[in-house]
């Protein structure tokens, strides 16, 4: 593509070179840029993409996208383009690059605190039900018609997400869902992609590290709902959980077609009724009301869906409930919204349930209070009489440090017994990370617990001291396969622990 088409939208201070050279490929990383390549400078947090230009150039780059000036030899008249903010510009030549894929596809986004990982993977399978070809972004893993792949990132960069759609649709892809996180909103990654539906889940402290405060993490999430953004982000309609004061915000304020789902509120489109959760799964009824008349006639006038599921827990009942409107919105009658449910079998770390001969580990991604809160209570409510609940938990370095205590504090009121151990400390002291825990036990007079920094000793104690039906919850890292301490990465699994503890003799 030559680059004055390439640069159709982006906003340009000042340009030099040639605007005529054909650009073969476009990147944020110095070393992975080739021949013929715009590279695009981003200010990151650790390390500025301007100080690796002239590298860029020595491999091969024949365009920068820049937003100062940037001292550079130059020996073959690279092009230079100077914007205001390249990380923001960049959504533009992404979607430009690779001629907008996500036009020419259904894409449902899924933001929220908890619970978006799920709703994904129910969406698609609901999707795949209605007989649509898909792909999915997740924190856990992608998949391109069915080809598994993996992202650095829980939302990858606007090239590396273009590049994903546009592959897609190459497939025959036609309808595609994806978490969509605070941090992808707020830096652009999915700026200028054309989304036709959005659903909130939630919203609980996470990520206060970077937003600070709730009112701005909230503010950011919001973007995709507000009709000031719709050139930005696309959008036609939302699904809206309105349990969550949060939710109900967005209803007063969205500009998007609305279905609301609901465990509580009698006014919703989509409420849970009859609801039996046990450690075997779900079985409900979704009762459909007053849905908008723009999308009425897909449910064919259908008032009630019977919903069985393998999944477990209160917060499932309000994924399942997000992802049948979601459902709806892309087409889905009601026998395929049911189908897709009960097609999901589980999610890799998402209360993964792991049967014991009598007793069960569950892990779980619950990384922030509310997650771990509906994880313990769900853990809670499946427990036989006499059965005792242990927690297995940590909490990250480097990240919201006020969740801890809090966390803590949770574990104490809902666990019998916790092992406080290490999540992933990074820089940190996993020690001081532990003891910033045990004050939400201390707080609450709670003496039921134990600390084991090495992860391993950890679950391996909690699961040598389970007894008939008790349920270990090892929450905190899910589907992750590594530990990340002072800038190493180690191979570390919950489940393969697990496992191994299983298979011993």
């Amino acid at each position: 593509m030559l680059l004055k088409d390439l640069l159709k939208g982006v906003k340009i201070i000042k340009s030099t070179g040639n605007l005529e050279t054909d650009i073969k490929g476009i990147g944020i990383n110095s070393k992975k840029i080739g021949n013929g390549f715009l590279f695009c400078a981003i200010p990151g947090f650790k390390k500025d993409g301007h100080d690796f230009a002239g590298e860029a150039i020595l491999n091969g780059a024949s365009a920068l996208l820049v937003q100062k000036g940037v001292k550079i030899e130059n020996p073959r008249d690279v092009a230079v383009i100077i914007s205001e903010d390249t990380r923001k510009e960049l959504a533009v030549l992404s979607a430009n690059f690779y001629k907008n894929p996500s036009q020419k596809l259904t894409l449902c986004g899924i933001t929220g605190t908890n619970g978006k990982t799920t709703t994904v993977f129910l969406t698609d399978s609901i999707l795949r039900a209605s007989g649509k070809k898909t792909s999915f972004i997740t924190t856990i893993y992608a998949e391109m018609d069915s080809e598994p792949m993996h992202f650095d990132r829980t939302t990858p960069e606007s090239p590396e997400l273009n590049d994903f759609f546009y592959r897609s649709v190459a497939r025959g892809v036609n309808a595609a869902c994806m978490e969509v996180s605070s941090h992808s909103i707020d830096l652009h990654r999915v700026s200028h992609l054309n989304f036709d539906y959005f659903a909130f889940t939630n919203l609980t402290q996470d990520h206060l590290d970077y937003h600070e405060t709730m009112e701005r993490y909230f503010e950011v999430k919001s973007r995709l709902f507000l009709p000031g953004f719709r050139k930005i982000f696309g959008g036609k309609g939302s699904v809206l959980n309105i349990d969550d004061p949060y939710g109900k915000t967005l209803l007063e304020r969205t500009d998007l077609d609305v279905m609301t789902c609901s465990i509580k509120q009698e006014s919703a489109n989509i409420k849970a009724a009859n609801a039996v959760s046990s450690i075997d799964g779900i079985e409900m009824d979704l009762v459909l009301s007053k849905i908008p008349e723009s999308i009425n006639n897909r449910i064919k006038g259908v008032k009630k869906i019977r919903i069985k599921s393998a999944l477990c827990g209160d917060f499932n009942i309000c994924n399942i409930m997000t992802a049948a409107g979601l459902g709806i919105f892309c087409g889905a009658d009601p026998d395929e919204i049911a189908a897709g449910v009960r097609a999901l079998e589980g999610v890799p770390g998402r209360f993964e349930k792991i049967s014991l001969g009598g007793r069960y580990a569950i892990i779980d991604y619950a990384h922030t209070p509310d997650g771990l809160y509906n994880v313990l209570k769900t853990a809670r409510s499946l427990l036989k009489p006499g059965a005792k609940l242990i927690c297995v938990f940590g909490c990250g370095g480097d990240r919201d440090s006020g969740k801890r205590k809090i966390m803590g504090a949770v574990a104490a009121r809902l666990a019998d017994f916790s092992i406080i151990t290490s999540d992933n400390p990074r820089t940190e002291d996993p020690g001081k990370i532990i003891e910033m825990i045990t004050e939400g036990f201390t707080d609450n007079n709670c003496r039921s617990y134990e600390i084991e920094a090495d992860r391993k000793k950890a679950i391996d104690a909690a699961l040598s001291g389970t007894g008939e039906n008790d349920i270990v919850m090892i929450a905190g890292k899910g589907h992750e396969d590594y530990q990340e301490f002072s800038g190493k990465r180690i191979h570390f699994s919950d489940r393969e622990v697990v496992l191994e503890w299983k298979s011993r003799p």
